[in-house]
């Protein structure tokens, strides 16, 4: 990246959470800022790049991930850029928790959440993509067209493992992924009540 330092401001937030910051690019709309305001935060930004850089070497397709371009001196200390995931028409995306949390989405978008949640599950069984664990909040329903989606993962790719052998081997990769996707099962199960969503759970466990 250019080693040109940007300036950020509280106006350009987009998102952020116990550890980081997610800012826009104030050049590229297309583009985030994530900055670490804490060591967990920095360590989380420092396994995620890692863990894109390993798939970066490996022929298979990794689209639902965000891409990674670089660090960036900022105003506010070093910056790492991702692609900023939005909407074909740059509205910000909904997260999977956005729908599940309202009736009237749910109901709506019901085909679409079904077909979405079946591709996330075969994307990360068959590109073996690891993540921490999965989250409601942290899956995008991106619109691609005006009646087309398509689903994308932020934060907490990777493993926290100090040697993680699921990077490497088919079994381990295949084993923490499905282990991942039944507690997902589990937390939604747990945390939505609805009738449509034990519907689109019994059909993707």
């Amino acid at each position: 990246m250019d080693n040109k330092t940007i300036n950020l401001s509280d106006k350009l937030i987009y998102g952020k959470g116990f550890h980081k910051k997610c800012y826009i690019h104030p050049y590229n709309p297309n583009l985030c800022i994530k900055i670490a305001y804490n060591e967990e935060g920095k360590e989380d930004i420092e396994r995620e790049i890692n863990y894109l850089t390993i798939l970066l070497k490996r022929n298979k397709d990794y689209k639902i991930l965000p891409k990674y371009y670089g660090k960036i001196s900022t105003n506010i200390g070093e910056g790492y850029v991702f692609e900023l995931i939005c909407n074909y028409d740059n509205t910000p995306c909904q997260t999977l928790e956005n729908f599940l949390s309202n009736q009237k989405l749910l109901q709506e978008n019901y085909d679409m959440i079904l077909t979405s949640l079946k591709s996330l599950k075969n994307e990360l069984l068959k590109n073996e993509i690891i993540t921490l664990d999965l989250f409601a909040h942290n899956i995008l329903l991106q619109k691609i067209a005006p009646d087309r989606y398509q689903v994308r993962i932020v934060n907490d790719m990777g493993s926290a493992v100090l040697i993680p052998l699921e990077y490497y081997f088919h079994y381990f990769a295949k084993t923490k992924i499905k282990r991942h996707w039944n507690r997902f099962i589990t937390s939604l199960n747990k945390k939505y009540p609805s009738i449509l969503i034990k519907k689109i759970i019994e059909e993707i466990k």
